[in-house]
């Protein structure tokens, strides 16, 4: 939580723009850790992986639907700022969800707030992506902590979450 608020000042007061993919790679640096870390749960291997897998579609995506006229600078600037608002944006819905799941006693409870987010996350694309097999590969699988889908405007979902 405190590597998250740190990173949302930073943005804030624009220290962030010496390099501007700063923060996407610091959340993919900070994933990559928890998930090679030895002492990590296999719970936050599991989120980390979403994470990195979320990051590198996203990444995909951008570079496939925004960069095709690698020429265009201002095209280029639009990409790198979405990657990095979407990264931390990520980051915090996952957080929001993690609390929530951690206040829950009951097993209906958990149910019921992992329902809750998943909806989110299906109900606001970003890319609008046809490949359902690939958009849906955690939102589908009852083994992942984080059944969300790929192809979310995390923005939005945690605008959402923040609601209720």
């Amino acid at each position: 939580m405190k590597k998250l608020l740190m990173m949302v000042l930073l943005m804030t007061i624009g220290i962030v723009s010496a390099n501007a993919q700063e923060v996407y790679k610091e959340v993919l640096r900070m994933a990559e850790e928890d998930l090679n870390n030895p002492k990590s749960t296999l719970e936050m291997k599991k989120i980390a992986t979403f994470k990195i897998d979320e990051l590198s579609y996203m990444a995909m995506k951008v570079r496939d639907d925004m960069m095709s006229d690698t020429t265009n600078v201002a095209q280029m600037n639009e990409a790198v700022k979405l990657l990095n608002e979407q990264a931390v944006a990520l980051y915090e819905f996952i957080t929001i969800y993690l609390e929530r799941l951690g206040k829950t006693k009951k097993v209906k409870e958990r149910e019921l707030v992992n329902a809750h987010f998943k909806k989110i996350s299906i109900e606001n694309p970003l890319f609008n992506d046809m490949d359902k097999e690939l958009v849906l590969s955690y939102f589908d699988n009852p083994k992942s902590i984080t059944q969300f889908s790929l192809d979310t405007d995390w923005l939005k979902a945690v605008e959402e979450a923040k609601k209720k």
